[in-house]
């Protein structure tokens, strides 16, 4: 792979990193936050509300954050850019849009596929599945 681009990338994902992390340290929602209410169980319910977006936005971003360890962990082992299931190079143009990917569109296809097909087998937990490209064994 082109070292240019692979710098440039490292780059991207060092400034998202970055990012992350920062917001994570800025992110605080104080029961203060919660516009007063006549009825006790408002108020309760809207904690309640912001407290589990603010939950999911952390787990989101705790994803996206470990993703981009990984990615960097593969510029340093001079694997990034090549697919960690089948070992083929994974398209500069993918790595531009999604650089902290580390599967090649055919093998994300595909485990996007078989994501889909256990949420059909697997709908009664009632909770929405986020898939993310990267490794569950990492």
């Amino acid at each position: 792979m082109n070292r240019k681009l692979v710098k440039e990338l490292a780059n991207e994902l060092k400034r998202g990193r970055s990012s992350l992390v920062s917001d994570g340290a800025k992110r605080e929602i104080a029961p203060e936050t919660v516009e007063e209410r006549g009825s006790e169980i408002e108020e309760s319910a809207q904690v309640d509300r912001i407290t589990q977006l603010t939950n999911c936005l952390e787990e989101r971003d705790h994803k996206k954050l470990q993703a981009i360890e990984v990615a960097l962990d593969l510029v340093a082992e001079g694997q990034y850019g090549m697919c960690q299931v089948c070992g083929d190079e994974i398209g500069a143009e993918r790595l531009r849009v999604l650089p902290a990917t580390t599967l090649c569109i055919g093998c994300a296809t595909k485990r996007e596929q078989e994501s889909k097909n256990f949420q059909g087998e697997n709908t009664s937990a009632g909770v929405p599945r986020v898939a993310l490209d990267v490794s569950d064994d990492s």
